[in-house]
């Protein structure tokens, strides 16, 4: 039962940020620019930790100023990761449906093992490499068309997930040394105020399209960044790893039935396939079992 409880917490996760992409291709709609709508997201997303780590101010912040300051710059690091992925995320938005952003975006579970080889000397097994092909032949069906071209859209959020496959890692590397919520805060905190930058280069300081956006903005912000980060600490302190990897990249399937559903997106038969194949990857990667002295 125990287990159950928070399988469906991670599950719930898995649905707010499926239905995130929803909210964030409407605010494209509504004429919201993709840099202004991602800074007073990600604003939003750190002001609704802020009660939560006051409550807990004895324990969110380290005893030491050394250990402050490692935590500050650790945060903003994680934060600069965010919101270049974001930026990409956004833009590709403008050029690509929900539902196939979504799918791309969640190539990142496949994305870890091969930049944890590469960089972090993390060993990677035979069936990972396995699922990595399956979701190779996956991307080409959705995203590459019959003239061996790939997609504006798809193409950035490809680099999207790449980028969000860093963020990952080096979440891993310094969530262990910090309190999470503080830690979360400041990654926020840091991507908001970064995407003021291209914001001013290309769009100028405009606000008028927030108000059409408002509640794509505040789904974003308290919902996807806020409360799903919050549920997504909660059920991984009681699930093993790779259970709640597998939950998490949901995610991909609950943003192509949203954008079907609310967004009335249609994919071709092709594209279909290739959903299938990156979903079946994902799936695989975590239930596979892992060879012997495998980090990934």
């Amino acid at each position: 039962m125990k287990q159950t409880k928070y399988s469906l917490i991670l599950l719930g996760c898995s649905v707010i940020w499926g239905s995130a992409f929803v909210a964030q291709s409407a605010a494209m709609d509504y004429g919201m620019a993709p840099y202004a709508f991602t800074a007073v997201r990600m604003l939003v997303g750190a002001l609704c930790l802020v009660p939560f780590i006051l409550l807990r101010r004895k324990t969110a912040l380290p005893a030491t100023r050394e250990d402050r300051v490692r935590l500050v710059k650790s945060g903003v690091l994680i934060g600069l990761t965010v919101a270049v992925a974001s930026w990409l995320q956004q833009v590709g938005l403008q050029y690509t449906t929900a539902g196939k952003g979504a799918f791309l975006t969640a190539l990142y579970i496949l994305l870890v093992p091969i930049v944890g080889a590469a960089f972090f000397h993390r060993k990677t097994g035979v069936w990972t490499w396995l699922c990595l092909i399956i979701g190779a032949v996956g991307l080409y069906l959705l995203s590459v068309t019959e003239a061996f071209t790939l997609e504006k859209g798809d193409a950035l959020v490809l680099l999207c997930a790449l980028v969000f496959t860093l963020q990952i890692l080096l979440v891993d590397k310094f969530a262990p040394e910090f309190d999470a919520l503080t830690l979360c805060c400041i990654e926020f905190l840091t991507a908001g105020l970064l995407s003021f930058l291209p914001m001013a280069l290309f769009e100028g300081f405009g606000f008028e399209n927030i108000r059409p956006a408002i509640w794509c903005i505040l789904y974003c912000g308290i919902f996807s960044c806020g409360i799903a980060y919050w549920l997504q600490i909660v059920g991984q302190r009681h699930l093993p790893p790779a259970l709640a990897s597998l939950l998490m990249s949901f995610e991909s399937m609950f943003g192509a039935l949203f954008g079907a559903l609310l967004l009335h997106e249609r994919m071709t038969g092709r594209e279909l396939l290739g959903c299938g194949f990156i979903f079946a990857a994902l799936i695989l990667s975590q239930l596979l079992p892992k060879g012997k002295g495998e980090t990934v």
